[in-house]
């Protein structure tokens, strides 16, 4: 067996965070932002908001955003205002997993170690995953805390001392380049890009953002990879 651990991200991985969480998070952004001197209309504040996710954070698009947007005096405050109202999003009562990943959670469980490791507030992370169900399938779930800067790498480093594995044994498949793909590549883990969600514009900075194989839907995730 080539794998012993295979390792999931959470949002645009194994839930549709853009089409179903992302919107309505920023919209809620934008009115919160508005409400204490942001300028302009949600058309143009989302625009930016997009095209800034292909290459920045989310902390560093509200900061612009309050530059760009925002009273001259305000700016530390209306950047934390849109950081807290982004990522501590109104969930709804459900959150459907997207179409094959229950499939695969259920079948490679069976089969190999699987961990979860997403990154953001995390409580919100977790709050997620308990909406979506799908604790029961991983080993452990790591919650990466975004706000403090805490990288994926430091979660894929526990689990191949835990395993005692090669870290080519550890395959982790996510939608983000400049994360799931990166910080498991800095480690000499194999990586499976899953080419979905808002991001699907980032093009790599660097060999490391080069993953082993690429997918864009649940369904090739098992013949690609060889699992």
């Amino acid at each position: 067996m080539r794998f012993q651990a295979l390792v999931f991200d959470l949002d645009d991985t194994l839930i549709d965070t853009s089409a179903l969480l992302v919107p309505m998070a920023s919209l809620a952004t934008f009115e919160a932002m508005k409400k204490h001197g942001l300028t302009g209309e949600y058309g143009a504040f989302e625009q930016f908001r997009k095209m800034g996710a292909l290459s920045m954070s989310h902390q560093l698009i509200f900061r612009k955003l309050a530059e760009l947007m925002g009273p001259a005096d305000g700016i530390e405050k209306l950047t934390q205002i849109g950081i807290d109202t982004f990522y501590n999003p109104v969930l709804p009562k459900k959150l459907d997993l997207l179409d094959g990943a229950l499939e695969n959670l259920k079948s490679l469980s069976s089969r190999y170690s699987l961990y979860l490791v997403t990154s953001g507030v995390p409580a919100t992370q977790s709050k997620k995953v308990q909406i979506a169900g799908v604790e029961k399938y991983f080993k452990k779930c790591f919650f990466m805390d975004g706000m403090k800067k805490e990288r994926k790498r430091q979660a894929f480093s526990e689990i191949i001392e835990a395993l005692k594995i090669n870290p080519s044994e550890l395959l982790s498949i996510g939608n983000r380049l400049s994360q799931e793909i990166r910080d498991a590549k800095e480690l000499g883990a194999t990586t499976c890009y899953f080419k979905f969600g808002e991001h699907i514009g980032e093009s790599p900075k660097s060999h490391l953002e080069n993953p082993d194989f690429t997918i864009e839907k649940h369904s090739e995730l098992i013949a690609t990879c060889h699992l």
